[in-house]
């Protein structure tokens, strides 16, 4: 494979995962409630802190911000390159993102302002998808090495980077317990995506799916309790999908989407309330937030262009 085929490959998989097999009827669905519009605060609510998201608007990809209240984001990167995948520290301090601004996808680290841009990484192969550890301290992260992808850790200056897992699979999208304890993760080592536990040194790996779909982007509530992801399938000939939640050892999985759209890429609000999501149930790829039963969806965005990968900015007093 071609190095710049590589490339495009990678960036491609962060978002546009393409699923086979087939589709398994879960009972208890139901249609999602009318979408409120953008800018509606939907009684209130609305995006109580600050969004941060990649999109397609700028003629090519870059990371914006939508604060409350606002229905105009703010563009952080304004860059020639490709400017993916944001994710926030804890304390709301720091945004890391992917770009590929050096000739290959690196990380990157800016302030929530796009001020103070600072590269972690430089290596041949691609890095993707990064997060802050809860401590802040380190960073989780996926680096590409086209037939397989592996987890890393490094600390939250780029320094001392040592590989979590070790196999021909592709190992993706980590992230960390709030204790500390256990890292999620998602896995086609056993022949399709499936959500996976290990420990810290990445140790004791441990599946906790087991479908015909695919079951990606796992991520911890903020207490630590429940697992949100997103499971993905194809049904009459097009692309579904759905946000389910399960608890942390996998029992009392339930839907909080419906399947009669695509609805991927779940992330928890600071205090564990709603989840934040991308959707293409108005027509294509935008940022919505819904509470935990998946009803009182609210569109935060609103472009032609495609529009997600979205996460919440803490707010420290």
């Amino acid at each position: 494979m071609k190095r710049g085929a590589s490339l495009k490959t990678a960036a491609f998989l962060l978002v546009f995962l393409i699923a086979a097999g087939g589709f398994a009827a879960r009972a208890g669905i139901s249609e999602s409630p009318q979408t409120s519009a953008v800018g509606s605060t939907n009684d209130g609510r609305g995006n109580a802190l600050p969004v941060l998201f990649y999109s397609g608007r700028n003629n090519n990809k870059d990371i914006y911000i939508l604060h409350p209240g606002e229905s105009d984001p703010r563009n952080l990167t304004n860059h020639p390159a490709q400017d993916l995948c944001p994710a926030a520290s804890p304390d709301g301090k720091r945004v890391l993102f992917l770009s590929d601004r050096g000739g290959s996808m690196d990380i990157y680290g800016m302030t929530p302002d796009g001020s103070d841009v600072r590269q972690l990484t430089a290596t041949a192969e691609p890095e993707l998808h990064s997060e802050f550890t809860p401590d802040g301290h380190r960073i989780l992260f996926v680096r590409d090495f086209e037939t397989r992808t592996e987890i890393w850790i490094m600390n939250a200056d780029g320094s001392e980077a040592r590989r979590l897992t070790n196999n021909e699979a592709r190992d993706e999208r980590p992230f960390m317990s709030p204790d500390g304890s256990k890292i999620i993760f998602m896995s086609n080592r056993d022949g399709n995506y499936e959500v996976y536990t290990m420990a810290p040194d990445g140790s004791g790996q441990t599946r906790l799916t087991n479908t015909p779909e695919w079951e990606i982007f796992p991520v911890w509530s903020p207490d630590g309790t429940k697992i949100a992801y997103a499971q993905k399938f194809r049904a009459e000939g097009r692309m579904q999908g759905m946000i389910r939640v399960m608890n942390a050892d996998g029992t009392g999985d339930r839907a909080v989407t419906a399947v009669e759209t695509r609805d991927e890429n779940p992330m928890w609000s600071p205090d564990g309330r709603h989840i934040i999501l991308q959707s293409v149930r108005d027509g294509n790829f935008e940022v919505y937030q819904v509470d935990l039963d998946g009803n009182r969806p609210v569109r935060l965005t609103d472009h032609p262009a495609w529009d997600g990968w979205a996460c919440y900015l803490a707010v420290k007093n």
